[in-house]
């Protein structure tokens, strides 16, 4: 295992600067076994060579500790790509349920073969489609511990209102990429393209530290992380 990990982490660590990030953080979590570790590795070199968006090393970090403090029921993810932070969610809470939503179907096939990989695809609803349709039909009935933002950056604001009245007393919003390229915090105009994503963050973090229903911890880690605590 040391000797794979050795060997795949130069490919790891230089395929961040993909995003314009350097993250050399070795992972402080649980990857399951020795096999499972060892797979995930695979998942994130391979995920990383083809421009396939997950997770950062210590955003996922700060992720897992996160469901280690909960101890999730169930979760909501926006954003499934391969199934590799929703594997892992999984496997550091085992009485939990995984509601997922991705939108390109190439991807959510490959997530589906991971989840059967790691034995955890019986605890996954798997949704194809845009988010933005398909939360309220998902969400009807459901209570969520944990509600983890991966998708389009523009919507977070929208995401968070369409299922706020579905998280638990306390209960969390993690949201990834808050900085995006480091763009959010850099207080420069927004390149042209860029501008939507942006602006909208910019708003959308102002707003979860202002609120008194959020407590809101922004951390610079990966590639910037908000957890919001929502108060009820």
């Amino acid at each position: 295992m040391e000797n794979l990990l050795k060997e795949l982490e130069p490919s790891i660590n230089n395929s961040y600067n993909n995003m314009g990030i350097i993250n050399d953080v070795k992972h402080e979590i649980n990857l399951g076994t020795v096999e499972q570790a060892e797979e995930f590795a695979r998942i994130e070199v391979s995920a990383r060579e083809r421009y396939v968006p997950i997770i950062l090393g210590d955003s996922l970090d700060e992720l897992i500790k996160l469901i280690d403090e909960v101890k999730p029921t169930r979760i909501l993810e926006i954003g499934t790509a391969i199934g590799y932070s929703g594997s892992i969610m999984l496997l550091n809470s085992p009485d939990c349920i995984l509601d997922t939503v991705e939108l390109m179907p190439a991807r959510r096939d490959e997530a589906l073969v991971n989840f059967s990989k790691f034995g955890v695809l019986s605890r996954v609803n798997s949704f194809l489609g845009d988010a933005y349709e398909l939360i309220p039909e998902i969400i009807k009935g459901n209570y969520y511990d944990i509600v983890f933002l991966d998708g389009p950056k523009s919507k977070y604001g929208q995401y968070l209102d369409m299922v706020e009245n579905n998280i638990v007393a306390g209960g969390y919003v993690f949201c990834d990429n808050v900085h995006f390229r480091g763009m959010v915090m850099n207080g420069k105009r927004p390149p042209h393209k860029f501008r939507t994503i942006i602006v909208g963050m910019r708003c959308f973090l102002e707003r979860i530290q202002n609120e008194p229903k959020y407590q809101s911890n922004v951390m610079s880690k990966g590639d910037g992380i908000a957890i919001i605590k929502v108060i009820k």
